[in-house]
């Protein structure tokens, strides 16, 4: 009897330490601590536009002479003032310029810029990975998974149809002056300057005086 006793005894102090040792936590506290930790790629968009997207813009080359360089010697374009991802043959830019509007069509405006190249800034079809890319503001190294990046380059892009393009849409007309930034890619295989398409990040329009 006192063998049995003795047993249950140890048998008790076993559950119990089992049962203390276990970490118990309510699934709903849980769920919402995981969702906590989601990624917000739209506030992320958000504070790199304004935290490091003027800085990006202040160090960008003049596009008249960015477009001289990739005529001339695209590489050293490339490696000077371009930035890829891993093999891509796909280089990203940044750069400013100034110039008069020549026509305003559906989908971009066509810009004269000094020297006589025409260059176009897009108004519509804003997507892809330009504007995270070219203007570097956006370090790869900093994501852990490949769909966070990827929904940067959305909410980016949101940004520039939702707070840029209003501005060209509802402004830009023939004749107007307008001091611009903006990102725009080139492939290594086809250096072509003539009438690049800049996706725009800043736009400033003047009547000329």
């Amino acid at each position: 009897m006192k063998k049995f006793v003795k047993y249950c005894i140890i048998v008790a102090i076993a559950v119990v330490t089992v049962i203390f040792s276990l970490d118990i936590q309510n699934l709903d506290k849980h769920n919402v601590a995981d969702t906590a930790d989601e990624f917000n790629a739209a506030a992320y968009a958000r504070d790199i536009w304004e935290n490091k997207m003027p800085g990006a813009i202040g160090d960008a080359p003049a596009l008249i002479s960015l477009t001289k360089t990739l005529a001339a010697d695209p590489e050293t374009a490339f490696n000077n003032y371009g930035r890829k991802l891993g093999i891509s043959k796909t280089y990203y830019f940044i750069a400013y310029g100034e110039g008069v509007i020549k026509s305003v069509n559906e989908e971009n405006i066509v810009i004269v810029i000094k020297g006589g190249t025409q260059i176009r800034l897009a108004t519509d079809f804003i997507f892809g990975n330009t504007v995270r890319d070219g203007s570097g503001i956006v370090d790869i190294d900093d994501f852990v998974n490949m769909t966070d990046f990827n929904n940067v380059s959305i909410e980016l892009n949101n940004i520039v149809k939702e707070e840029i393009v209003p501005q060209l849409d509802e402004l830009a007309q023939p004749g107007m002056m307008v001091d611009f930034a903006g990102t725009f890619a080139v492939g290594e295989e086809d250096v072509d300057v003539r009438n690049i398409r800049i996706v725009p990040v800043s736009v400033k329009l003047t009547n000329g005086e």
